[in-house]
């Protein structure tokens, strides 16, 4: 009788693990480029980074559909552009994200690009769920350090960005202004920082109303989450083809890195784009793009 009762207690249990993992996933905003998926389809999704979107990465996904001769697919991650708002923020669900849209859409397997927060993103599948990832790009972020900048710029940009009242009746460019005067008088950014990209999160929302199309309050609460490599990770290994794409004025993957991130990504390669920052794919296009094309087309 009793271990009647543990089976029928860990079935339980375990139906419920399941449904609460099904019920954290959402359904993500993505968009494809170049050819149609079919059957055995192994495309190339394309994560974006924090406070990014899908459309920071539409022409770079173009490209690589385009030179790879294969189905290039972004995507906006939960409290980022499209996708919806949600009251957390861990790679475990985003990764879960991921995944979910992979059944969604049909695909069994998929070769990964990830910049920062998305790298991170791409890293947590590859380690949780092997057989879905046929290989891995990871750019500019580390498994292993955190680079001082990301946990000092963005968190007092979230600050500032909270603070925004948007008015009902302005257009998005005068939304956008006003939000870049604001910005540059509390020192956060300058006038030469890439200003413009935080900028593109103002929108139209879904009621109609322009503001923050980031969930700032979200992001705001889970940063530590996000400037932080998980620790369920530790003793996992994914031994697919890894590529690790630093930008050389960057800080996110000082290069003795290189030892703790084969830990974890066993054949993983680490490389450098000179004179670019930790947008390395929006600084030097060219040159990231050689080394992405040439990699996905190998592996």
């Amino acid at each position: 009788m009793y271990l009647m009762e543990t089976k029928l207690f860990l079935k339980r249990n375990v139906i419920s693990f399941m449904f609460f993992c099904k019920r954290s996933t959402v359904d993500l905003a993505y968009k494809i480029h170049g050819k149609p998926l079919s059957k055995n389809s192994v495309p190339i999704l394309v994560i974006h980074g924090l406070m990014g979107s899908k459309k920071n990465f539409e022409s770079i996904a173009k490209n690589i559909a385009a030179t790879t001769k294969n189905t290039a697919i972004t995507v906006d991650l939960r409290n980022h552009g499209d996708s919806p708002h949600t009251s957390s923020h861990t790679y475990l669900e985003l990764a879960a994200d991921i995944s979910h849209l992979m059944k969604k859409v049909s695909v069994k397997r998929a070769k990964i690009v990830g910049h920062s927060m998305g790298g991170r993103t791409a890293m947590v599948l590859a380690l949780t769920e092997n057989p879905k990832v046929a290989s891995l790009v990871v750019v500019d972020i580390s498994p292993v350090s955190t680079a001082g900048l990301l946990n000092d710029f963005f968190p007092e940009l979230l600050k500032v960005m909270e603070t925004m009242e948007f008015q009902g009746k302005e257009s998005i460019s005068k939304a956008r202004a006003t939000v870049k005067k604001v910005i540059i008088e509390s020192g956060v950014m300058k006038h030469d920082d890439s200003i413009d990209f935080i900028l593109l999160n103002v929108g139209l929302k879904p009621n109609k109303r322009i503001g923050w199309l980031c969930n700032v309050e979200t992001l705001k609460k889970y940063f530590e989450s996000i400037a932080t490599f998980p620790s369920e990770m530790k003793g996992k290994t994914y031994k697919g083809p890894t590529l690790f794409i630093g930008g050389g004025d960057s800080k996110y993957i000082p290069p003795e890195d290189i030892k703790g991130i084969r830990i974890f990504f066993p054949k993983a390669e680490l490389k450098y784009i000179p004179n670019v920052g930790h947008n390395v794919h929006a600084e030097d296009p060219k040159t990231f793009l050689k080394l992405v094309n040439q990699f996905l087309i190998k592996y």
